[in-house]
């Protein structure tokens, strides 16, 4: 009796024609809304399945790494203008 109270399987138990529904608790009320469907459009087509999940893991890593690379470097040469060679080469190029 108490595992089908708790499970709340109606078959097989004998309680099954005075099943009583409890109230859900209110941290659980809010997780049983419907999804969006821009979440649902993402988990469906990027985390659904294991080779699609780590194909977007590895080009999300790769891009972000390289787009960090880039906002690094401009803010270094940004920082450091005129100190690198790249900038005061012309002031020690040999004329023929």
């Amino acid at each position: 009796f108490f595992l089908c109270a708790q499970r709340r399987a109606l078959v097989g138990c004998s309680m099954a024609s005075k099943a009583v529904s409890t109230p859900l608790p209110a941290w659980l009320k809010g997780r049983l809304q419907p999804e969006p469907a821009a979440s649902r459009f993402i988990y469906n087509t990027f985390f659904k399945y294991s080779p699609t999940y780590m194909t977007t893991v590895m080009l999300t890593a790769t891009f972000a790494g390289l787009a960090f690379d880039n906002v690094m470097n401009g803010l270094w040469d940004m920082n450091n203008r005129g100190k690198q060679w790249k900038d005061i080469k012309n002031n020690y190029a040999e004329e023929d």
